[in-house]
């Protein structure tokens, strides 16, 4: 992740996220809250981090009509999940 150039909160809620991928590489059931809970960073840093890493093409978010936002890790970063490494 050290070529990333992220920030700390940044490399936090990518770490977060890794961490709560599983099943198939590209799903996900990760949102905001999730990340906030397993991080203990208020959710509005978490977004702020969410919003950063989407305009840096890492991840993705789907909203739905639940409004529930997931969070996927784009394509081009799987390697970053230990198990989805190429």
């Amino acid at each position: 992740m050290e070529n990333l150039n992220l920030t700390q909160l940044e490399e936090q809620v990518l770490t977060s996220l890794i961490d709560s991928l599983y099943a198939e590489p590209g799903f996900s059931d990760v949102d905001a809250k999730d990340i906030a809970n397993s991080t203990k960073i208020d959710i509005k840093s978490v977004r702020g981090g969410l919003g950063s890493l989407v305009k840096k093409g890492i991840v993705s978010i789907d909203g739905n009509s639940s409004g529930y936002q997931i969070i996927y890790l784009n394509r081009a970063y799987y390697h970053l999940h230990p198990q989805w490494k190429n």
